[in-house]
């Protein structure tokens, strides 16, 4: 029971009351604060927890350079799409007039595959035309712990040759061609939808990268594309859970250039005007977004109240001032019963003007002095020192006119309790004539001895005759003694 004892980090101290009602201090002025505070306190505390609710708290954000396997790329959706730029009623579109023709082709396991056709689809562009879907295809490749992408895409803007055409298509006229060469500001718009991830509330957001591809009968333009991915970690359980994974294409990177078309047809078996390499970027992004959870919360709240209680600290030094007045005050009435009766009036300064004692007014510096005297006598008797000592002068005294051994008889001396008398003797008791009352009734203790000298007594009006008779001291202890 005694280790089980001191691994108690419950226990309760004992708390010495100031006076019959209150054991702490407390005053309407703290009260008002302290309601002021609660009420601050839990007016932000609703405050953080509504922006919480509505995604109004920002994360905490960290962006990192990632290797990424793409196995959590988001690709189900046109990430690539093309069309020519127009902005005249009367430019002609080459892709609609079969001079130039949108070819796509893809690597598989390092080998090219086909040209092939991209067709055209039912979305237009601000400007109206209509956008041309190459299907993505990428693919990924693990060599000795490093990833490789071993399906890339080649999308030439090439001159119509017949055998990418269907039977009932035909390639342009020379005539067209020309007109079409002579027009200015050609160019073919190549974007890239990219997504990322609203950093308030983790919602997708869709944007868009648009780069310029000049179309020129002498030369060929190379624009190399590297797209680069962004994987997102959202930490945004309340308390526990495991984070989630996103990873979408978030933008690109080109490399342009400007060729022969000598060198193109050579390099890539065709007459192309325009070339389009689309490959992953080897670095990726990662980005944590780490919304506020519960703990967060919590700690956000507790600043602000931490900070809000400070205000306690002052409440707390004015407390203690009041109480050390009042107590004082009550010492004084101790020793000095006609202070109770002393009215001071003070002005607006906080300076006493007047002080009257039992309805007579009295000099005002004189009375000052006097209260000063006092009080430092009395803040003296406040000290625990100054207590044990007065206590052990006490003993002195007493120990002057009694022996040890009278003073040893002190620890066998107690109340008895005595339930068997009845109510008449004990009304009789309370009410008769101390004089008339046998020597062992008066030496004997009982209940009013418990509190007969204590505060509470001071209030009552008790007048009783004390004989002069002294009662015989060896009757006291053998009469209380408690076997």
């Amino acid at each position: 029971m005694k280790i089980l004892r001191t691994a108690d980090f419950f226990g309760a101290p004992f708390v010495q009351q100031i006076d019959p009602k209150q054991s702490i201090y407390k005053s309407a002025f703290g009260g008002l604060v302290t309601l002021l505070i609660c009420s601050a306190s839990l007016a932000y505390a609703i405050w953080v927890l509504y922006k919480w609710q509505n995604n109004q708290l920002s994360p905490k954000i960290s962006n990192s350079m990632y290797v990424s396997d793409f196995s959590l790329l988001d690709l189900n959706y046109d990430v690539i799409k093309l069309y020519y730029w127009k902005f005249g009623e009367n430019q002609i579109d080459p892709f609609e007039s079969k001079i130039l023709l949108p070819l796509v082709m893809y690597t598989t396991n390092f080998s090219f595959t086909e040209l092939q056709l991209i067709q055209m689809s039912n979305e237009t562009s601000d400007d109206g035309t209509l956008y041309y879907l190459p299907k993505m295809s990428l693919a990924f490749q693990n060599i000795s712990g490093v990833i490789y992408t071993s399906s890339e895409m080649y999308i030439q803007i090439a001159k119509c040759s017949q055998i990418y055409l269907k039977e009932d298509e035909k390639c342009a006229s020379d005539e067209l061609i020309e007109e079409f060469f002579s027009q200015p500001l050609n160019t073919i718009v190549l974007q890239v939808h990219q997504k990322s991830l609203n950093s308030l509330d983790g919602s997708v957001q869709n944007s868009v990268q648009e780069f310029f591809i000049q179309i020129e009968q002498q030369n060929c333009y190379t624009l190399n594309t590297f797209l680069q991915s962004n994987l997102y970690e959202l930490q945004d359980s309340f308390l526990f859970g495991y984070p989630r994974y996103l990873e979408f294409i978030n933008g690109a990177l080109i490399q342009p250039q400007t060729n022969s078309v000598q060198y193109c047809k050579l390099a890539y078996e065709n007459d192309i005007l325009g070339l389009i390499y689309i490959v992953m970027k080897g670095n990726q992004i990662k980005t944590i977004f780490e919304y506020p959870h519960a703990g967060d919360l919590l700690a956000n709240i507790g600043s602000i109240v931490s900070v809000l209680f400070m205000i306690k600290h002052i409440i707390i030094i004015i407390n203690e001032y009041y109480l050390n007045q009042k107590i004082l005050n009550q010492l004084i009435q101790f020793y000095y019963p006609e202070f109770k009766k002393v009215t001071i009036q003070k002005n607006w300064r906080q300076k006493t003007v007047k002080v009257v004692l039992n309805k007579y007014e009295v000099d005002v510096k004189e009375f000052q002095q006097f209260h000063k005297k006092v009080q430092d006598q009395m803040q003296n008797k406040l000290s625990y020192l100054n207590l044990l000592y007065e206590m052990s002068r006490i003993y002195f005294i007493i120990r002057s006119f009694k022996f040890r051994d009278e003073l040893k008889k002190s620890h066998q001396v107690g109340i008895k309790i005595n339930l068997s008398q009845s109510k008449m003797m004990a009304d009789s008791n309370l009410n008769s004539n101390w004089t008339n009352r046998s020597s062992q009734f008066f030496s004997q203790l009982n209940d009013e001895d418990a509190d007969l000298l204590s505060l509470s007594n001071k209030a009552k009006e008790v007048q009783l005759s004390v004989p002069d008779e002294i009662c015989i001291e060896k009757d006291f202890y053998e009469n209380n003694k408690i076997s």
